[in-house]
């Protein structure tokens, strides 16, 4: 099916391509015609490079270690923040296959130094700078020994499995380098688009690790993205360590690497979390180093001209590195239809039944070919914003391919800050410059001073630029608003992870108050987000014992902050608490607990891209009532003919009066019988486990359950809360019955891939 609709796609945009040159074009306006027919063949380039790279995905079964052979891990870093290495470092150290650690400090910091020798790993500096990263890169080769080097960037957590699952790759001689994804845990970033509630998320950089690197992997393409990397040292030795002639020096390494017959290796598993671009700024300093770098490449090398390298790799290169020029790509079709209402003029000389009986089937297959190719990671919508986000950045980097000069290495800012109006202009002048001058031509209209339409489009020609202008429009607008809201107040992530504690309120004197229970919200070093039942007030001690992975921990924090969460079902107490008088070890215990087991947990918890077969041709369970979110601690006790026994306390995440959903540390048998109780409420109901989907990390599992609750044996009286919850999800939805219902129609699939996700 992929095939097929991929091959019939790129034959049909061929002819519509050569047509579009040998019958449309306005010779009477060939300085507008061009250029558009250009972006137009610029996108039939791009399709025929996708379809041969995800023609095929390699999906490379799991490889035994090699036990016995000698590993460095490498941290690299410049000026990120301490507490960004600390993590980092502290989870390279617990890699469990027998390893070195480094850390490499380009920026000779005394505090990174000593971070060093606090947890008991190497530290690497050089008095200069010279040739950034990849200079630091092979400083620390020549002041190391193992065979193999993992390379991380300063905040890339790698999980304690990361040299397992790499390494027996290596047991063919011939490779050089095994990547696995790049993945991230800040998944309010600048690059993210989140669905907490659908558990669905989405990421700019997903199709390239999820689809096109597997496909480069099938072409022996693969390619070297600078971290999340395991390199052979013999590799690196022959051609004279990380390559420095450029300011990429991943993708330049790999290019040189495959030149000279190494191989490479793709591994889909994620096996390190990193930090995606916060903001704006980031974004923009990354994509124009990487595009920088890649017109550096382009130019120095040539892959269609390297020696040694296949012709699979030849395309797979050419692709990667010519991305950049998409940039220009996009300022032809975001223009176009604003000349056309500046000047009147129209690009083409074909009537428009003829124009729309070519254009039409030809943007469909084009749409329908990605969507398969991408086989559920590439959402049209969000391409189509982070394309816009990214357009004129892209045009900056072609300046990479152009100058002579050495270009500066700048490290991707780490630490949320200020988005200065430089980063979201382009977009800005875009969106204000469309409604300006399509209010100026629908003046002109109004008033009858519109120019003559061009012959045989009559008022088409107005609505069809009007609505596709206004679309670019909007899509940039919401680049600028995204781009000025993206400001962080925190200065170290929060970890997404529902702990059930035990919590003791103190008095001024140190002495215990009371007694609580309460559910974390999210986790860090520095804090933590608290829901229960009961308020406590601003600037309350409390003190709490943490169950993580890593074991339990007993803290100490103050109240900082209180927030009610008003819903029509009754008020959340959320409570924001910092730590106080963390010892070293127990801040570190935490710090792995979050990037072992709470960090990689969360994410299973989400879909990231769909099936191969759309979503619209799949069943749906549809509920006969609402489950509403509670976000509440709970006891749950497993009960039986003769006794119930307590299994612990747990995270009530849903309920209604036919079922519940919770979170648990602890298994439980389907069809065994459960008895919940909410701390501080009257609420309790019994009912039957009706499935248990198990979530794994390297250190531990945790449990999501499904009930269905046992009618008349819930209690709760008229004035608590919880029962006007129960009550409004007691409130049928009225489309919807208790049945499989198959959604499978033409017609719901085609809005389904136009929409860019399922319906």
């Amino acid at each position: 099916m992929i095939r097929l609709v991929t091959a019939v796609s790129l034959a049909f945009s061929t002819i519509y391509v050569v047509w579009r040159w040998g019958w449309t074009l306005n010779t009477d306006a060939l300085w507008f015609s061009v250029p558009l027919v250009l972006a137009e063949t610029y996108g039939l380039l791009t399709a025929f490079f996708m379809a041969v790279t995800a023609w095929r995905l390699c999906d490379r079964a799991p490889a035994p270690p090699l036990n016995g052979r000698s590993v460095d891990v490498f941290v690299t870093t410049y000026d990120e923040p301490l507490a960004i290495i600390r993590k980092t470092a502290l989870a390279a150290r617990a890699i469990r296959y027998p390893h070195t650690t480094y850390i490499l400090d380009d920026g000779r910091r005394d505090e990174v130094r000593r971070l060093a020798e606090d947890l008991g790993i190497e530290y690497r500096s050089r008095p200069t700078n010279e040739h950034a990263k990849a200079g630091n890169l092979n400083n620390a080769l020549r002041r190391s020994s193992g065979e193999f080097v993992l390379q991380l960037d300063a905040d890339h957590m790698p999980l304690p499995q990361i040299v397992d699952r790499l390494i027996g790759h290596f047991a063919d001689a011939q490779v050089a380098f095994v990547q696995s994804p790049q993945d991230f845990y800040n998944t309010d970033a600048f690059t993210y688009d989140i669905d907490v509630p659908g558990r669905r998320l989405w990421e700019d950089q997903q199709l390239f690790f999820r689809v096109l690197q597997p496909g480069k992997d099938r072409l022996g393409a693969a390619f070297f993205v600078g971290s999340c990397a395991m390199v052979r040292r013999k590799a690196l030795t022959e051609i004279g360590g990380f390559a420095t002639r450029t300011i990429t020096e991943d993708i330049e390494t790999s290019l040189i690497l495959h030149s000279k017959g190494w191989k490479s290796v793709f591994v889909k598993e994620s096996l390190a979390f990193g930090l995606a671009p916060s903001t704006a700024h980031a974004f923009h300093v990354q994509h124009l180093r990487w595009g920088q770098g890649a017109m550096q490449t382009l130019r120095h090398y040539g892959p269609l001209r390297l020696a040694g390298l296949s012709l699979a790799q030849r395309i797979g290169y050419f692709d990667s590195l010519t991305t950049y020029l998409g940039g220009f790509q996009r300022l032809i079709l975001y223009l176009a239809p604003l000349v056309f209402f500046v000047t009147g003029i129209f690009p083409l000389n074909v009537s428009f039944t003829a124009f729309a009986s070519m254009f039409v089937p030809y943007l469909a297959l084009q749409l329908l070919s990605f969507k398969l190719l991408a086989r559920g990671h590439g959402s049209l919508l969000l391409a189509d914003r982070f394309a816009m986000a990214k357009f004129f950045t892209h045009l900056l980097a072609v300046s990479g391919y152009l100058t002579r000069r050495q270009l500066r290495f700048r490290v991707t800012p780490k630490e949320a800050g200020h988005v200065g109006f430089r980063f979201y202009a382009p977009q800005l002048v875009l969106a204000a410059s469309t409604f300006a001058i399509l209010a100026f031509a629908g003046y002109e209209r109004v008033v009858g001073l519109a120019p003559d339409e061009v012959p045989g489009w009559g008022s088409a020609a107005f609505w069809v630029n009007a609505a596709y202008a206004l679309w670019n429009a909007s899509v940039a607008a919401s680049i600028v608003r995204v781009s000025r809201g993206g400001q962080h107040r925190r200065l170290e992530h929060r970890f997404a992870d529902a702990l059930a504690v035990n919590l003791r309120i103190l008095r001024a004197d140190g002495r215990l108050a009371r007694y609580d229970v309460g559910i974390t919200e999210n986790l860090n070093p520095q804090g933590a987000a608290l829901r229960s039942m009961h308020p406590m007030d601003a600037g309350s001690k409390v003190e709490m014992t943490l169950p993580l992975s890593t074991g339990e921990v007993t803290v100490r924090g103050r109240l900082v902050r209180r927030s009610e969460t008003p819903t029509p079902y009754g008020t959340v107490h959320v409570h924001g608490v910092e730590f106080t008088g963390l010892a070293s070890d127990t801040r570190n215990a935490i710090e792995l607990h979050c990037a072992q087991h709470a960090t990689p947990l969360e994410r299973q918890r989400y879909q990231i891209g769909d099936p191969e077969v759309p979503a619209a041709f799949r069943w749906r369970n549809l509920r006969r009532v609402t489950r509403v979110a509670v976000g509440l601690p709970v006891h749950v006790s497993a009960e039986s003919a003769t006794s119930a026994k307590p299994i612990g306390m747990g995270l009530l995440e849903n309920i209604s009066p036919a079922g519940a959903r919770m979170l648990l540390d602890h298994p439980v048998a389907p069809g065994s019988t459960l008895h919940l109780e909410v701390p501080g409420t009257a609420y309790s109901s019994r009912g039957r486990v009706v499935f248990v989907d198990t979530l794994e990390s390297s250190v531990g599992l945790r449990f999501i359950v499904g009930m269905a609750m046992e009618e008349g044996t819930m209690v709760a009286p008229a004035s608590n809360w919880i029962d006007a919850v129960l009550a409004a999800a007691a409130r049928p939805r009225a489309a919807m019955r208790r049945a499989q219902v198959p959604i499978a129609s033409a017609g719901r699939y085609i809005l389904t891939v136009l929409a860019g996700r399922p319906l």
